[in-house]
């Protein structure tokens, strides 16, 4: 795949080019900062019981704290995103011991990976090609597809992700010319606008000279605030800023949301708050974790599950994300949540504790608790709901008559 990408606006759009432009820098960030920050475990299911553990194993270790000498957890989870973000894959080689574990997983640049289906249909298999990779592969050419993770985008043909910055190139291309045009006219605009006339004919040689002092004294964002100084009867008539000019800024504040838009990321994440209020943010907030967060990390989720765990454990082990720190939402509603969770027998005392990183204080507050005050209707001597309804009607029809 060409690593530049042309646009009609003339500019070449490439990742390079594309993470110079402000809101695609922070839309990176966001995605792959937030998900690099979730904890990631591996939990054991009992098949009978359906009750869910933490495995403590070495496969835990090596996922959750040091995928690679080079990549610690967060470092690993961040490189895929960036990888995810900007050429819609992202590629590790998973390296095994000698009983088939996996003890070490190596990102590679999406550059140095080709993929290509084996002849049948069957299989896939992955070409490395060792440019700007480190790590020295025991694997000369072929790969095959259980020691490689491939996490993969939006795919057309289901081989491989789609890149973002090729589809969108237009977008980007837009973006990269109307910054350009804007650090161009704070270069060369001049600070104090207008047109300058003259009353006579100027010979070549003095329209060069007063054009070149207007330029030397006057031109450029250093120049601004200087005071004009005018000869041989001169006139400056200002120019107001026109119509295209004031469509500039908006053009400018229009990408913004208009790449926000690509990567699915809420405006006020990336610092724009212009349709931000306090009622709306926490909203946003959820609707980022359930459509943006959460399709990324079901990809990233079933492709380790899919290589990492032992073929006979499949159906029992698996690893997850924890996305409570990003749902906690503000202390009012969280401790609202927790005390209904707490009421209705579904969370001990220490259970929530644990949710907030506080220590667990034992004893009684493992234990689940629910509220006794809800009883069964029999239990209250009644033979059914339809008798409760009939004496409550009847105490209002007995309220009524009294009123009148």
């Amino acid at each position: 795949m060409s690593s530049f990408f042309g646009s009609s606006a003339g500019e070449a759009v490439s990742k390079q080019q594309s993470m110079r432009i402000a809101a695609v820098w922070s839309c990176v960030r966001v995605l792959s900062e937030t998900i690099a920050a979730l904890p990631i475990s591996q939990f054991d299911k009992d098949p009978k019981t359906g009750k869910k553990i933490k495995i403590n194993s070495p496969l835990n270790n090596l996922l959750s704290k040091q995928p690679s000498p080079l990549f610690n957890s967060f470092m690993f989870f961040e490189r895929m995103m960036v990888d995810l973000s900007l050429d819609g894959n992202f590629f590790a080689y998973i390296e095994r011991n000698t009983g088939g574990l996996p003890i070490g997983l190596h990102p590679i640049s999406s550059s140095d990976v080709e993929v290509f289906l084996s002849p049948d249909g069957k299989q896939v298999y992955y070409d490395i090609s060792k440019g700007d990779t480190s790590y020295a592969y025991p694997t000369e050419g072929k790969v095959d597809s259980i020691n490689m993770i491939h996490c993969k985008g939006i795919s057309i043909n289901g081989l491989s992700g789609s890149s973002p910055i090729a589809f969108a190139a237009e977008t980007l291309g837009i973006s990269l010319a109307l910054d350009k045009h804007a650090g161009s006219f704070f270069k060369n605009g001049a600070s104090v606008g207008g047109i300058l006339k003259h009353p006579g004919t100027l010979k070549p040689e003095t329209a060069k000279r007063l054009r070149e002092s207007w330029s030397n004294n006057y031109s450029g964002s250093s120049n601004t605030g200087k005071t004009a100084i005018l000869e041989e009867g001169m006139d400056f008539i200002p120019r107001t800023i026109p119509n295209n000019q004031a469509q500039f800024l908006e053009s400018r504040q229009y990408q913004v949301s208009d790449i926000a838009r690509i990567f699915r990321i809420p405006n006020h994440l990336i610092n724009d708050l212009s349709g931000a209020s306090y009622n709306n943010i926490e909203a946003q907030q959820i609707d980022f974790v359930v459509h943006t967060i959460t399709p990324w990390i079901k990809r990233i989720e079933t492709e380790l599950n899919s290589k990492l765990i032992p073929f006979n454990k499949k159906n029992s082990e698996y690893f997850k994300f924890n996305l409570n720190a990003l749902l906690r939402g503000d202390s009012k509603s969280r401790a609202d949540y927790y005390r209904t969770l707490v009421n209705i027998g579904v969370l001990s005392p220490d259970e929530v504790r644990s949710f907030e990183d506080m220590n667990p204080m034992g004893g009684e507050s493992e234990k689940v608790y629910m509220q006794s005050n809800m009883m069964p209707l029999d239990k209250l001597g009644l033979d059914t709901s339809r008798e409760i309804i009939n004496n409550n009607n009847i105490t209002e029809n007995n309220e009524d008559n009294e009123e009148e």
